[in-house]
């Protein structure tokens, strides 16, 4: 059964990031506000959430310098992300972050604003030799009964609140150097406040697993 669930990890992982497969050096992707007014029913499209047929939930976000596309797809515990130049509205940057966090994982691909690819980054690649990657992060949370990789629950369903908060601090971003295996951090919210957990990436080890109180 554990080795199932391994398998189940793997390919939602790989699954959720289908969208990124290896494209030609062009693309003519390009942010389509009429697409998005029809799709949200609105004129007004900035910071609005709206769930595809698909049941993907997708948020558009508007800045001074360029729009944004944040899509959670069922069953993926990643959030893909387009960013679109403001000038010309091309795509500029593509790649998915790991569930509840910003910590960059799978093929993130960046382009010029004449639609040529010019960098691709393995973002697995930091966790290469590490005995937690974010597979065993998931694993680790379903034991705890915070999700469940078989039915979706604990799946990111919304972009603001969320119950989970999980950070992953590199190696060599360490202050304390006497201290310094690479660490992922989750912050599990409760009415009394969080649960914090600490893991060593390098080892596995769980180092701290502790509650903290919010003060009204």
């Amino acid at each position: 059964m554990r080795r199932i669930v391994t398998y189940l990890v793997v390919f939602i992982i790989s699954l959720s990031c289908a969208a990124q497969k290896i494209k030609m050096m062009k693309t003519n992707d390009r942010f389509d506000y009429e697409y998005y007014k029809k799709k949200i029913g609105k004129e007004k499209i900035d910071n609005q959430v709206y769930k595809d047929s698909d049941s993907t939930l997708v948020q558009i976000l508007i800045s001074h310098d360029e729009n944004s596309v944040y899509m959670i797809k069922p069953m993926s515990f990643v959030m893909y992300i387009r960013n679109y130049y403001k000038h010309n509205n091309r795509l500029k940057r593509e790649g998915c972050f790991f569930l509840y966090s910003s910590v960059r994982v799978g093929t993130w691909r960046e382009y010029d604003d004449k639609g040529s690819l010019i960098k691709v980054t393995d973002e697995d690649a930091k966790f290469k030799h590490l005995a937690m990657r974010p597979k065993d992060v998931l694993m680790w949370m379903q034991r705890q009964g915070w999700i469940n990789l078989s039915t979706g629950e604990g799946q990111q369903t919304t972009f603001s609140n969320t119950p989970f908060d999980i950070y992953f601090i590199p190696r060599n971003k360490h202050k304390n150097k006497e201290n310094s295996h690479a660490k992922w951090f989750i912050k599990k919210s409760e009415t009394y406040g969080t649960e914090d957990v600490v893991l060593d990436a390098e080892t596995g080890e769980l180092i701290h697993h502790g509650k903290t109180f919010s003060i009204e």
